[in-house]
């Protein structure tokens, strides 16, 4: 029982071990947006905000499987069934209503395009010219949206003009990144299941050990 008990231990803590990678994981993305996209700032601070919470249940996933603490266990099986729960219905809704949340998106592009400043000047900065420089593209449906194209329609490394507008773009880069997280959103469930079910085992070898010692001492 021992034996069985440490090796369940060793498990464990692997894979809260790999949890912990992925919350790191995530708020590394999240300061990735922040940095590089300033138009998606807020969902970088969410995304930051999601990986500390893995992260912080990971290390405490860790705590109680070293310690060899039933309660912590437990709590933090309890801990991965909610988080479970929640990104499970989260991937669920980000499905069912992928097609009205794209609508939002494409609104948001909108207004990004007709809050640039005016005129506009080929050395002008804005949200939108840091889309053009990311996604490599010119203009809402395209560059003959300028009278005289911004310097951010230029790829900065041949020189050439960019011709593609950067609506569709930026619809299809979200959609493609939609998928994407979704994905890895599931991966990330996958783990947590892996993690509470040794985590649950876990503390039932624990527990049955401790009766075991206290019938039967050595």
């Amino acid at each position: 029982m021992a034996c069985s008990t440490k090796l369940l231990k060793v498990f464990a803590l692997i894979c809260d071990i790999i949890y912990a990678l992925l919350g790191i994981a995530v708020v590394l993305v999240g300061l990735h947006i922040i940095i590089q996209f300033e138009v998606f700032q807020s969902a970088g601070f969410i995304t930051i905000a999601i990986g500390i919470v893995l992260l912080l249940t990971a290390i405490f996933g860790v705590l109680g499987a070293s310690r060899e603490s039933s309660r912590m266990v437990k709590s933090f099986t309890v801990i991965l069934i909610v988080l479970i729960v929640l990104q499970v219905l989260t991937v669920g809704f980000l499905l069912i209503f992928r097609e009205s949340l794209l609508i939002s998106v494409d609104r948001r592009f909108d207004e990004i395009w007709h809050d640039q400043p005016l005129p506009v000047k080929p050395a002008n900065s804005s949200q939108i010219s840091s889309i053009e420089t990311w996604l490599e593209c010119c203009g809402n449906a395209g560059y003959q949206d300028y009278l005289l194209q911004p310097k951010s329609c230029y790829n900065p490394d041949s020189g050439k003009m960019n011709l593609e507008g950067c609506r569709q773009k930026f619809l299809d880069f979200i959609a493609d990144r939609w998928v994407d997280s979704n994905i890895f959103a599931l991966a990330v469930v996958g783990v947590e299941v892996i993690c509470a079910l040794l985590a649950y085992v876990l503390a039932n070898s624990i527990v049955n050990r401790w009766r075991r010692s206290k019938y039967f001492p050595k």
